[in-house]
């Protein structure tokens, strides 16, 4: 593996519709350069052109093109999954680390196809499941790694106002796959993060409000090592919600209660078994210019500098794909399923 000794990492982004999020905080890391952002469509008041130049960056209509004409260090993928495989092939095939936005993919199969292409060239790739990254998170991820111990049982909520109208491309079955495989898989990976490798799963789904599929879920996942998780999720939730996601989880030797407000974890909670008192942690991510994005694209830049791995692998954006595809095939059949290794 390579490792990059210049002083900017040279970055070009595609997609610029959620993408403008990756726009937003790499140009406000100083050891980055955002020289490219390309998008077929942007939907964007001033245009592409006015948008790129007002990051000191140049515009292209084609990703592809963006990446032969550009000399790159990094590249963001933020495009919607039934368009990124020729993309992520030719990152691939360039040596052209990558970030990409979740979903991995648009269902299993897929997933594993875009695995593969990245497995063949020993891709550098990190799947942006941001929520990992966050502060609390990954203090709550420390203390299971010590004095906490493993999980036992957890419960998890990701309930929120949003149902896109169902012409959008989230319920397209080739494209986004439905609200729990574009949107619940944030909360399916810092789940499987914090518990570990999930065996099985089965779920109840809803659909309340007509949308093109189910809109919420009630969820049972188990465990490699025996936990278990009991798991809420959908776009069901009141406007003046703001308090998710949550999650409370028993360990061997405590508790722990992790919360956020509009869709950032900020603070844990937790408590040894003999404890009389909390301790808390608390953070506020988008502090001081920082945004959700910036701990997530820290490690990823990082790693581009180091030549090594992401630690949001491509593997966890397959096991997120597989516990959603999972999800919908329990809510259909009445029956648990069971998770390929």
């Amino acid at each position: 593996m390579r490792e990059n000794t210049v002083d900017k990492i040279r970055v070009g982004i595609i997609g610029v519709r959620f993408g403008r999020h990756h726009v937003t905080t790499l140009s406000q890391m100083p050891d980055v350069q955002l020289v490219a952002v390309a998008d077929r469509n942007p939907v964007l008041p001033e245009g592409l052109e006015a948008y790129a130049r007002h990051y000191g960056a140049r515009a292209y209509s084609d990703g592809i093109e963006m990446m032969e004409r550009e000399n790159l260090d990094a590249v963001s993928i933020c495009i919607s999954p039934r368009g990124r495989e020729e993309l992520i092939r030719h990152a691939a095939r360039r040596g052209i680390p990558m970030i990409v936005e979740k979903p991995w993919a648009t269902n299993l199969a897929h997933a594993r196809r875009l695995a593969e292409i990245c497995r063949a060239h020993n891709a550098i790739v990190m799947v942006a499941f941001s929520f990992r990254f966050l502060p609390a998170v990954s203090k709550l991820r420390a203390l299971m790694d010590g004095k906490l111990g493993p999980g036992w049982l957890l419960n998890g909520e990701y309930v929120f106002r949003w149902l896109p109208p169902p012409d959008h491309w989230l319920w397209n079955p080739e494209n986004g796959n439905g609200f729990f495989n574009e949107n619940s898989c944030h909360l399916f990976d810092v789940v499987c993060y914090l518990m570990g490798r999930p065996l099985s799963v089965m779920a109840e789904g809803g659909i309340f409000m007509g949308s093109p599929s189910e809109e919420a879920a009630a969820i049972v996942v188990r465990f490699e090592g025996g936990g278990l998780a009991a798991l809420t999720c959908g776009g069901l939730g009141s406007a003046a919600h703001l308090g998710f996601p949550r999650l409370d989880v028993v360990t061997r030797d405590g508790q722990a209660h992790l919360r956020g407000r509009h869709h950032i974890w900020e603070s844990v909670t937790w408590e040894l078994r003999d404890d009389e008192c909390q301790h808390t942690f608390v953070t506020h991510p988008e502090a001081l210019g920082r945004t959700r994005y910036a701990d997530a694209m820290r490690h990823f830049i990082d790693c581009v500098k180091t030549g090594r791995q992401p630690t949001a692998t491509i593997q966890d954006g397959v096991t997120a794909v597989a516990l959603a595809m999972a999800v919908y095939e329990s809510a259909h059949t009445g029956q648990k399923v069971t998770l390929a290794p």
